[in-house]
């Protein structure tokens, strides 16, 4: 089964369990604010939500910026159905595929250079040898300066923190998965993205290798410190 696929059959489910996580949408709007603090004066900036799932991260960035353009992507159909399931503003838009095949996508929501770009969760599900590749196709389509933020899961840092994360996994986090009826299995599958995820160090490097710039990290709070990071860069080059 492929990626996709796994979350399209836990998509109905997604939503209680990440509002079982504490802290969950707390780090997301914080992550959402620190894009909306890199972005320059614009009375409705364009915003696009890579790896946007059900939207809970359009969510946030809605709340955050209420008169943005979010167009929100996703690989998976019932992620992304459960998403347009939700009540949205106006100019509010999703399109359903792999964020490394949109610059052939003729989507036309797609057609407008994005102010600013957000990533939540979306890096760590990428193959480690593309992910680089990946960063400098986001840019393409980014205009010069603009901001990026990615927003995920590390534990490759501390032993503490890998501790951490499987003790939240598998005695919440699985359990919890079993109770409501969705496939463990996709959640076995993160506690070990995660575990296998790209040092905070490697993400910095891959930031500036695919031609961002004053890339920089911080950590979230709660249970999450030295778990869940956000990275922010900005696009050093013009548009290609």
């Amino acid at each position: 089964m492929l990626l996709s696929d796994a979350f399209t059959s836990s998509a109905r489910r997604y939503d209680l369990l990440t509002r079982l996580n504490p802290g969950y949408q707390r780090e997301l709007r914080r992550a959402a604010r620190q894009l909306a603090a890199m972005l320059d004066a614009t009375s409705r900036p364009v915003i696009w939500d890579l790896g946007c799932g059900t939207g809970l991260s359009t969510k946030a960035l809605l709340k955050t910026m209420p008169h943005a353009k979010v167009i929100g992507v996703d690989a998976s159909a019932g992620m992304l159905a459960a998403a347009r399931a939700k009540d949205w503003p106006a100019g509010t838009e999703f399109v359903l595929d792999r964020v490394e095949n949109l610059v052939t996508n003729p989507a036309p929501e797609l057609t407008q250079t994005p102010d600013g770009v957000f990533a939540a969760y979306l890096l760590r599900n990428l193959p480690a040898e593309d992910r680089t590749e990946v960063l400098a196709k986001i840019r393409e389509f980014m205009g010069p300066d603009s901001p990026l933020v990615l927003h995920d899961y590390s534990v490759a840092d501390s032993n503490v923190a890998r501790a951490k994360w499987t003790l939240v996994c598998f005695l919440i986090v699985i359990p919890l998965a079993a109770l409501t009826g969705a496939k463990t299995s996709l959640f076995t599958y993160l506690w070990r993205s995660v575990m296998d995820n790209d040092s905070t160090a490697n993400v910095l490097k891959r930031l500036t290798q695919a031609g961002f710039r004053d890339a920089a990290v911080t950590t979230a709070k709660g249970w999450h410190r030295k778990v869940l990071y956000t990275y922010t860069a900005r696009n050093q080059g013009a548009r290609e």
